[in-house]
């Protein structure tokens, strides 16, 4: 019986019936409380419905029922743990989980690898993006100042919102809705004063960023010298090739590849060298 209710759960969830599907997959966890798969798509079911808490709350009661997170059949839940430990504001949780999630999934040639790969390289963006305001403030007292007053009235805000939520006056989902709203309104004022800041300092003050397509997606550092694998797909030399000394395969297709098939990305390298030249600091990324 649990398992029909979780098959009905899941034609729900095609349907984009998330209210429904998360309605049959709480049946079937009551019914059958140890069974992995029904954590698991409760999860990524909240996910949907912007039920952070909730999904990282079933996401790891899957991974513990599946024998751990270093156990191939965790390694879905693990993504969707570091999803919602993302939404939850936790970026360095959301990076241990996925990095050590990646890791696992590359040992195995397993499919969540390059949906691993990315949520490691948000959580590694945010926790950088965290550090930059940590040394930009310390650049500017008054910069200091006025970025924590919005900070403030952003808390105010969220607790208000949290309190209509106890009381009832809003649900979960416009909970939700509204908390995502008031902290993008909140980053906007901040990259203003920021922006006002920097043509003020003629520069000197601004936030740095490394684009995307300089990061590896094995090391997610700078790449020095890039080579792209008969998918097209790029990646560090010294990375892809101690991947492939044991896995042997194409880490986003997962399709047998040796060394032989790598080719020198020579534009992409040329673009690495000069954002490293003019941009020391992104050694430390």
């Amino acid at each position: 019986m649990s398992f029909e209710l979780k098959e009905k759960g899941n034609q729900l969830f095609k349907e984009a019936d998330y209210v429904g599907a998360e309605e049959m997959f709480s049946q079937a966890i009551q019914k059958n409380p140890k069974e992995p798969t029904f954590f698991t798509n409760r999860a990524v079911t909240r996910l949907r419905l912007e039920k952070w808490s909730g999904a990282e709350q079933d996401a790891r009661i899957a991974i513990q029922l599946n024998g751990g997170p270093k156990a191939a059949a965790s390694l879905k839940s693990s993504l969707y743990l570091a999803q919602a430990l993302l939404e939850l504001q936790r970026p360095q949780a959301a990076y241990d989980v996925a990095i050590d999630g990646y890791r696992a999934s590359l040992n195995t040639k397993n499919a969540q690898s390059e949906n691993l790969s990315k949520i490691v390289l948000r959580a590694k963006q945010q926790i950088w993006a965290a550090k930059e305001t940590a040394r930009l403030r310390e650049m500017n007292d008054t910069l200091a100042s006025v970025e924590k007053l919005i900070e403030a009235d952003l808390e105010k805000e969220l607790r208000e919102l949290r309190a209509q939520l106890d009381n009832g006056e809003i649900g979960e989902i416009g909970f939700n809705e509204d908390q995502k709203a008031r902290r993008e309104e909140a980053a906007k004022r901040i990259q203003h004063v920021r922006d006002a800041f920097k043509s003020a300092s003629g520069g000197e003050i601004q936030e740095r960023v490394v684009p995307d397509y300089l990061v590896d997606n094995i090391t997610f550092e700078v790449m020095h010298d890039p080579v792209m694998t008969v998918s097209g797909h790029s990646f560090d030399r010294i990375g892809i090739m101690k991947y492939l000394e044991h896995a042997a395969a194409d880490p986003v297709t997962r399709a047998p590849m040796t060394v032989k098939d790598l080719r020198p990305n020579y534009s992409l390298k040329a673009a690495c060298e000069d954002f490293l030249d003019k941009n020391g600091w992104a050694v430390d990324y």
